[in-house]
């Protein structure tokens, strides 16, 4: 039996929109997402004048940090999917960030 006041509390589930970008040289990894993943409804975004490939994506998590972590979770699967004969890693992810679905996108993910 648990003491009183010991209850653990768990945050509820929330829809989130991670943005992640990723180096040109690893597009290919943002195409086995998007052919792969439809359940995450990944959508490719225009950011500024750079050429880094932007994508957003649908989680269910818990808080914000948990998003960013299913979200390179993906990205290190889809770098070994799609490494051929070399080892996949994580490198050429440049950024990720994380929102509420229902909030504004920051501006690089619009």
């Amino acid at each position: 039996m648990r003491e009183p006041g010991l209850t653990a509390t768990l945050r509820a589930m929330a829809s989130y929109r991670v943005g992640v970008s990723v180096s040109p040289k690893v597009e290919r990894r943002v195409a086995w997402i998007e052919a792969n993943r439809t359940d995450l409804e990944p959508t490719r975004v225009r950011g500024g004048s750079d050429d880094v490939v932007r994508l957003v994506l649908s989680f269910q998590a818990r808080t914000e940090a948990d998003a960013v972590e299913q979200a390179m979770a993906l990205f290190d699967r889809a770098a070994k999917m799609t490494a051929g004969s070399i080892a996949g890693s994580s490198l050429g992810v440049v950024g990720a960030e994380a929102w509420i679905a229902s909030e504004t996108a920051p501006a690089e993910y619009r």
